[in-house]
């Protein structure tokens, strides 16, 4: 992980301080894990070391600071909220929303996902199963200090959010621009009913990787299992993820307190859009609604 810096001159000099920066932190970590109880402060402090730990990995790789992860810590609340951004998105996109939710009284950590974050690179190579995983590992964190852990996922993040409140116990879910249907033309989705999209000559047509495909067509398969509370809000003209998937969740979703809206207008981005004027406020009231 260390190697893989930009290269450019002076690197030598950067790897020196990123290795020690990253052996005193690592090595913070591990004495914590060795010598602190098992209590509320202790766990807090594994937290902050974690993301002393996560912001030297970030800074080493060249990350603009606007991409990289945020972790806000509130010791004393009950509520944690974990972000997970998409494949054309970065923390950016979420940072107003964490720092809205941290500001009222929640632990949030806004995750950038592997192999994303630095300019002017295309989508990430990594397996969404890789990235699943990572996101389980800062769910861990979370549980550990929090009773409640709520998972924002936006795009193919709210996917992988699916995924993982399958497997832990999640205490609710937000899905932003939930991106389980891509919008394509009859054609296009007459190919991937017959799941021809693996074909290289269709892949940029279809302008979706076939992990990524796979990653929508798994999580689809699982919103019918789920046993929690779902927010999810889309935009009707959103460019990249038809508006049946909100119409997807509205129908399988089971539990009575689950809220759907729709936006006529704001694309994919309807944060951007929509955020600050009400849905930072619907999120909020979501979280704290007694889930």
């Amino acid at each position: 992980m260390l190697g893989s810096g930009n290269g450019s001159k002076g690197a030598p000099d950067r790897l020196a301080v990123a290795t020690e920066i990253l052996a005193l932190t690592a090595w913070d970590l591990e004495r914590s894990e060795r010598t602190l109880p098992d209590t509320p402060r202790a766990r807090v402090i594994r937290l902050r070391t974690h993301a002393r730990l996560q912001a030297a990995l970030e800074e080493h790789r060249g990350v603009p600071p606007e991409n990289r992860s945020f972790i806000g810590i509130q010791e004393n609340s009950r509520s944690a909220c974990l972000l997970v951004h998409g494949v054309s998105s970065t923390p950016a996109d979420l940072r107003p929303l964490a720092e809205y939710l941290h500001a009222n009284g929640l632990t949030v950590y806004l995750l950038l996902l592997p192999g994303y974050g630095l300019a002017g690179e295309g989508p990430s190579r990594i397996m969404w199963r890789a990235s699943l995983q990572e996101i389980k590992l800062r769910y861990r964190f979370l549980r550990r200090l929090h009773r409640q852990v709520h998972l924002v996922g936006y795009g193919l993040g709210a996917a992988l959010a699916i995924h993982l409140a399958r497997q832990e116990a999640v205490t609710s879910l937000i899905l932003l621009a939930p991106a389980l249907i891509p919008r394509v033309n009859i054609v296009e989705r007459l190919l991937l009913r017959l799941k021809v999209h693996r074909l290289p000559g269709l892949r940029p047509r279809l302008g979706w990787r076939p992990e990524e495909l796979e990653a929508m067509e798994s999580a689809r398969s699982q919103i019918s299992r789920l046993r929690l509370p779902v927010y999810a809000a889309q935009c009707d003209d959103d460019e990249h993820i038809s508006p049946i998937s909100l119409r997807v969740l509205q129908k399988r979703v089971r539990h009575g307190a689950s809220r759907f809206r729709a936006f006529p207008s704001g694309g994919h981005d309807l944060l951007a859009t929509h955020g600050e004027k009400d849905l930072h406020a619907e999120i909020l009231a979501f979280i704290q609604g007694g889930h």
